[in-house]
């Protein structure tokens, strides 16, 4: 099996969603993979790209200081990013409408993938389990009934080394994180993963403006 390399964006805080709208839908709308190298997507991906180093940045820099201050088993309830910001649009510009993260074994309920991301997830474990290299980027085409096409820009999550305190062997989570997440998240499956192992995806979603600048 070939080597792995993903972009690399901490995989530590327990949850994450960050939305313009608020917005849910009541239906799955269908959705379709698009070549990322397609120069009618270039400004979609770019802002979507940029965005997500952002906000892996941030996750960060929210994880140094809780950790210099609290235990592991203290944060677990409190790395959410709650006050995060998405960016602000420029007149006429696409505009970044949700950030979110997602895997096939979440934490977070509230985390739980969708159908056109459980495709963009399907996607990444397909190409883990027949050993092809894996997509450094995704980019999605959702069109939701009534509403102009959403695009989603989609990069793979490793688990880094330290992220195993809070996700890694069941037997050697940090002293008190077991018991943090009977409380927080009963129904917890984001254990047992290994330093390096892709954890997930993290999804930008944009829309593109009703008018050019």
């Amino acid at each position: 099996m070939k080597a792995r390399s993903y972009p690399v964006v901490l995989s530590l805080a327990c949850g994450f969603v960050a939305s313009s709208t608020g917005w849910a839908a009541a239906a799955e709308p269908p959705h379709a993979f698009v070549d990322p190298d397609d120069p009618a997507v270039a400004e979609i991906r770019k802002l979507g790209e940029r965005t997500i180093d952002q906000a892996g940045s941030a996750m960060i820099g929210e994880v140094r200081r809780m950790l210099t201050t609290t235990t592991a088993a203290q944060a677990v309830g409190k790395l959410h990013l709650k006050d995060y910001k998405l960016p602000a649009a420029a007149i006429g510009r696409p505009v970044v409408r949700e950030l979110h993260r997602t895997s096939l074994r979440v934490r977070n309920p509230a985390n739980s993938p969708d159908a056109a991301e459980l495709a963009a997830l399907e996607l990444i474990d397909g190409q883990l389990q027949r050993g092809d290299d894996v997509a450094k980027v995704l980019v999605q085409r959702v069109q939701f009934p009534g509403q102009a096409p959403e695009w989603r820009v989609y990069r793979p999550l490793a688990l880094l080394k330290q992220c195993t305190d809070c996700h890694g062997a069941e037997t050697a989570l940090a002293p008190g994180v077991a018991d943090a997440l009977k409380i927080f998240y009963p129904a917890d499956q984001a254990v047992n993963y290994k330093p390096g192992e892709w954890r997930g995806l993290i999804r930008v979603s944009i829309i593109e403006p009703t008018t050019k600048p």
